[in-house]
């Protein structure tokens, strides 16, 4: 992969942190259950950490700036979770909203992971996406016991 792509994929993954970090954020501060605020803060936490191993790789070895946008499609999402819990303080249409957002993550990490990464970059967006799948699974698993 050229220097060029994997600074735009590096970008990209940026966004998808910053956007489940924003996201589950505003989730922690909807939602009812305290367990499940717990749980929501602790993974807008971990999209921060994420994103800073990110920015770190751009700026160490690429010498770039992670200058990035929330996306349009991120700002509707965070609305909707907003407009969801507001009509409904439903915490199950939150975790709903939630789940839809790491499957986001999930495709748009598995998008850019294609073995041109230098080894170590590949190595650490596996990890986050492994993160990310077994987040994706603790939600679905909080969601069903609270159905």
């Amino acid at each position: 992969m050229n220097t060029r792509k994997i600074i735009e994929s590096i970008h990209q993954l940026i966004q998808t942190t910053r956007e489940g970090e924003k996201g589950y954020k505003e989730a922690s501060e909807n939602v009812q259950s305290e367990d499940l605020k717990t749980i929501l803060y602790r993974l807008s936490q971990q999209r921060a950490l994420f994103r800073g191993e990110l920015e770190e790789i751009l700026h160490k070895d690429y010498r770039d700036a992670a200058e990035v946008q929330d996306s349009v499609a991120a700002k509707a999402h965070r609305a909707w979770i907003d407009l969801r819990s507001e009509l409904s303080r439903n915490d199950e249409a939150i975790l709903a909203e939630c789940e839809r957002g790491e499957q986001h993550a999930i495709e748009e990490y598995t998008k850019v992971l294609d073995g041109r990464f230098p080894e170590y970059i590949e190595e650490i967006i596996q990890q986050q996406l492994k993160l990310i799948r077994g987040s994706l699974s603790q939600i679905q698993e909080f969601k069903y016991e609270s159905a």
